[in-house]
């Protein structure tokens, strides 16, 4: 065993002074634990970086001594830990469970979502702070003088700002490890607040069961759709021989009601920013339920998870109302809540809602016939979590009377209700109900721990239903190893700097981004608020290339835009090609060194055919380019090609 020491940041004495005059007499003196802790920086440190780096220095200055003096007396304590072997192999499998899941940008599994991800990372590492989108297409589609401002970027950015602060010191580069490490740090406190209480066996047992955790998704699919979509191709199945022919088998859906319950390492795998704060948030208010220093400071913590997800804090909403029950209102009257929470809340609202778009909702009743409604309701919560629930209450009748497993139960039957958004099955109910489920999880392992720790009659009394609830846990597990297998036999997983100047543009369309991602019209309160002044310069374009497409390089970020006009259907249904030659070779991965060239071929992707001008943006890699050859090809040959040198 080695005893590792964290460094705290020791605050100015006039700060310390300050703290401990407005600190409360009442106030618990023990100390939290490290974990929850580096928990709680964790989660603050977005927030915190976000106010100095977007908005005014009155604003921002102020807002960070505030902060700092509000957490200074729940993250101090003693800072060092005796490293086990349990808590290192607890750390290193979930790097592993990371890489595998391709998040962070470890590998690229060719995730549809983390091509959001990459955009928005991209943008903030790329652009300065505050971030103001620019429309590529702006020169060409209208003059300066009635040009539109550009949007801000409006997104939850807990999980994007720290590592996009690295890409802003250290260059776009950055992000091949900033990224992987912010997410596995994450993780890591996860798995190891997850299994803080456990010992031997039992950390092994809690950290596979919280990554193969799920719903029995398998089940309710081959019922409805038999086994027609699974191959086991041992040559085209990759992982394990396992071939999905379906996007997910969580999806599920009758009629107009769309419902998913994703499993944790779906969640991981897709959505880590909601994943991470979600597994944080609620790991901290079961085993700081009755802290007075977490509860000091706990309403300035969830209006920071605000920032970190739109969804996740609804899901809490219930959690927080055991923590009101079972305190009272008193623990939480302490000058942090009553100052800081609610105006970090109200300032994150409105730099959220600035531009939204209203978004359609209604209960599922309102355009649902009752037969496809019963139909969803067997089948969903009966496969998901009913029957793990009811194991639960017969194998420990105490939960009845434990607020938590009520309030998570509670939500879990009445998320699906209520249809949100475009999508119901990856918007309210996907995402609100992560904390309940990780909660789930975290009764279901301390009930199998502490069955195998009990005496022989005991056991034999429960071993029926412990056997039970081990099957259904079995069978949910598939959900994980389906989604490790679509993942792996895309046959393209390579290291995020080969992506690191792609952008979603080059997939979705430049205005459905726009709309979704970015607020035009900025209410005057923020527009004051934000550090915005002068507006940022993102270069100028230059024509390097007059060919069938007029290519345009931009000064700054390497970027490339493909321009013609007039432009009819025809010409955006070839595929480019764009042949990179860099000036030093070793910076090619290594499939590509035998070649001379990094190859990037490319659909059309956004087409603007309005008043008959086409354009598709595309970057070029991070490293220094010496040539490019580009142009268009079918399966015939090349349409056009012509080329560029920048030496």
């Amino acid at each position: 065993m080695t005893s590792i020491r964290i460094p705290v940041p020791r605050f100015p004495p006039a700060i310390a002074k300050m703290a401990a005059w407005i600190r409360p007499a009442d106030q618990d003196a023990r100390e939290l634990p490290l974990l929850h802790r580096l928990a709680i920086v964790y989660l603050m440190l977005p927030v915190i970086i976000w106010l100095v780096g977007w908005f005014e220095w009155w604003l921002g200055i102020p807002a960070l001594i505030l902060i700092v003096m509000a957490f200074c007396q729940a993250v101090s304590g003693t800072w060092s830990r005796k490293l086990r072997a349990a808590m290192v192999a607890v750390i290193a499998t979930a790097a592993c469970w990371v890489m595998l899941t391709a998040a962070g940008g470890v590998f690229d599994a060719q995730n549809g979502d983390w091509l959001h991800q990459h955009t928005t990372f991209l943008d903030l590492g790329r652009y300065p702070w505050p971030t103001f989108l620019p429309d590529p297409l702006a020169e060409f589609t209208s003059g300066e003088d009635d040009s539109p401002p550009p949007p801000l970027l409006r997104y939850y950015l807990g999980y994007y700002i720290p590592p996009a602060l690295a890409a802003q010191w250290l260059g776009l580069a950055a992000m091949n490890w900033a990224v992987p490490l912010w997410t596995w740090l994450g993780v890591t406190l996860i798995l190891l607040m997850f299994t803080r209480e456990r010992r031997g066996w039992g950390i092994a047992l809690a950290v596979g069961v919280f990554i193969l955790f799920s719903g029995m998704d398998i089940l309710r699919v081959i019922l409805w759709e038999g086994w027609n979509w699974i191959d086991l191709d041992i040559k085209r199945g990759g992982l394990l021989g396992l071939s999905v022919g379906r996007d997910h088998i969580e999806w599920d859906g009758f009629g107009q009601i769309r419902t998913q319950y994703s499993a944790n390492t779906t969640s991981l795998m897709w959505v880590p920013q909601h994943f991470i704060p979600a597994g944080l948030y609620a790991l901290l208010m079961l085993q700081l339920r009755r802290h007075r220093r977490f509860l000091a400071v706990s309403g300035v913590l969830l209006a920071a998870g605000l920032f970190w997800s739109a969804f996740v804090p609804i899901g809490l909403l219930p959690l927080i109302a055991v923590l009101l029950w079972e305190n009272g209102i008193r623990p939480f009257l302490r000058w942090p809540n009553l100052l800081i929470a609610a105006p970090l809340a109200a300032l994150i609202a409105l730099y959220l809602t600035s531009g939204a778009t209203n978004f359609s909702g209604g209960w599922i009743w309102e355009a649902n016939d009752w037969s496809s409604m019963i139909r969803w309701a067997l089948s969903f919560y009966l496969s998901e979590f009913l029957l793990l629930a009811v194991l639960l209450l017969i194998l420990r009748p105490g939960l009845r009377r434990e607020p938590f497993f009520i309030a998570c139960f509670a939500t879990l039957i009445l998320l699906p209700l209520y249809q949100f958004g475009l999508s119901n099955f990856g918007d309210l109910p996907a995402r609100a109900s992560l904390p309940s489920l990780i909660l789930l999880c975290w009764y279901c392992v301390d009930t199998i721990t502490e069955y195998l720790r009990t005496r022989t009659y005991i056991r034999r009394r429960y071993s029926f239903g412990i056997a039970c609830m081990v099957a259904i846990l079995a069978i949910g597990s598939a959900t994980a190893f389906v989604e490790l297998a679509r993942a792996q036999r895309n046959d393209s997983w390579r290291f995020l700097h080969e992506k690191a100047s792609s952008t979603a543009l080059l997939d979705l369309s430049y205005e459905e981004w726009l709309e979704a991602k970015t607020a035009y019209d900025i209410p005057a309160t923020l527009r004051l608020l934000l550090d915005d002044d002068p507006q940022p310069s993102y270069g100028k374009w230059e024509l390097i290339i007059q060919s069938e497409f007029d290519i345009y390089l931009k000064s700054k970020g390497s970027r490339l835009l493909y321009v013609k006009q007039p432009c009819v259907n025809a010409d955006t249904e070839a595929r480019f090609f764009l042949h990179v030659i860099p000036v030093d070779q070793a910076d090619l991965p290594e499939n590509r060194k035998q070649h001379g060239f990094h190859n990037l071929d490319f659909g059309f992707g956004p087409r603007f055919l309005s008043d008959g001008l086409c354009a598709a943006p595309k970057d070029l890699p991070y490293y220094e380019v010496s040539k490019i050859v580009t142009g268009q090809f079918t399966s015939d040959g090349r349409i056009w090609s012509a080329e560029a040198s920048f030496q």
